[in-house]
């Protein structure tokens, strides 16, 4: 009786084949992973780290939406990321424009929530309002409203969002994508509107102070936590609360283990990994909000960490994370506080049955 697994067909001697099929037909993750961060990596080795962190973010942001959405709504995304990049630019110390921007980038974020397949557009827009705040700046020895940091932003964002799309592609091969539920586009623009006027006025005010990286985390919690037609905006706020001490405190303990002196990209490679993980805990819809907080928290201080353009990234890092409890507190003190007005107003004058404000005109969209 001869032993059928003691010698295989000379075809499957190292199962080139097969190997090249199934990687055809599901990339794995980590492949992506790599795919998404060489650009970085090389820019970081030939002294443009500024320009990675732009790249970085904008590969990842359009690979996060396009793995969400599909090659459409990755490529209809991509000129917008790298629209409001540039425009942050633009908008840099001027209040006005800053909180216009503001007001764009959370409809930007709301319809895209509502679309259902746009859900990871949250993702993108969070980082957005950090840039609104903190303007990349690629071109040194220039003002980031400069015309020669504003072209070099765009091309590098331009470039790196079409690259994102095409990991995003990759990524999706041979995976089943849940269907995450969507909204009425009443509701997107609604809840768009009222987040978005919200955070124009805490914008305009934190560039007319310079706050500079504490009003980045401020104008980015009040985004992620003032929710006003979701069905328990309450329980979002108490969420983000534990999410974000628990990433605060993640991303400290990563630290302490790293020299002064560590290259940046012991933080981009990590900030990547996280951004991944945060994007899949919102696509399998099982994990509670604090679980996304608590990976996209750390991830957001490494990846502006690794932006910086002083030598040595990780003290920026600690600064950061440290300067986010005080603000983060008291953004989703604002939150709150807002939320409880309207809860007033909807009190007062009773538009518990309006189709704009009232019950029915509240949903719970994935991610939202």
């Amino acid at each position: 009786m001869s032993d059928a697994t003691a010698s295989p067909p000379p075809g499957l001697l190292f199962g080139v084949r097969e190997v090249a099929t199934e990687f055809v037909r599901k990339p794995p993750v980590l492949f992506a992973v790599l795919l998404e961060t060489l650009p970085a990596l090389y820019l970081v080795v030939y002294g443009k780290g500024s320009a990675a962190g732009v790249v970085t973010l904008a590969t990842v942001s359009l690979q996060m939406i396009t793995l969400a959405g599909g090659w459409r709504i990755g490529a209809l995304n991509a000129p917008v990321f790298a629209g409001f990049a540039t425009l942050s630019c633009v908008a840099a110390g001027r209040p006005a424009a800053a909180g216009a921007l503001a007001l764009a980038v959370a409809l930007w974020a709301s319809l895209g929530t509502a679309s259902g397949k746009g859900v990871l557009i949250a993702m993108p827009a969070s980082i957005m309002t950090i840039l609104i705040m903190v303007p990349p700046q690629v071109a040194r020895g220039s003002d980031p409203h400069a015309w020669r940091n504003v072209g070099a932003v765009l091309a590098y964002a331009l470039l790196a969002a079409v690259w994102g799309v095409l990991v995003g592609l990759l990524i999706r091969r041979g995976r089943t994508i849940p269907a995450i539920p969507g909204a009425t586009r009443r509701w997107g623009l609604t809840q768009g509107l009222l987040v978005g006027v919200v955070m124009a006025v805490i914008a305009a005010i934190a560039t007319s102070r310079h706050l500079g990286q504490g009003g980045a985390w401020l104008l980015m919690t009040v985004f992620l936590v003032f929710k006003p037609l979701t069905p328990t905006p309450w329980r979002r706020s108490l969420n983000r609360a534990l999410g974000t001490m628990l990433g605060v405190a993640l991303v400290a303990l990563y630290l302490h283990t790293l020299p002064a002196s560590a290259p940046t990209l012991a933080l981009l490679v990590p900030a990547v990994l996280m951004v991944v993980a945060a994007a899949l805990t919102i696509l399998s819809q099982r994990w509670p909000y604090w679980c996304f907080v608590a990976l996209f928290t750390p991830a957001v201080v490494l990846l502006l960490a690794s932006m910086s353009t002083t030598a040595h990234a990780v003290p920026v890092a600690r600064y950061l994370d440290t300067l986010r409890i005080e603000y983060s507190l008291l953004g989703i003190a604002i939150a709150l506080a807002v939320q409880g007005v309207l809860m007033g107003i909807d009190v007062v004058f009773h538009l518990g049955g309006s189709r704009w404000f009232g019950t029915a005109a509240r949903a719970a969209p994935g991610g939202a």
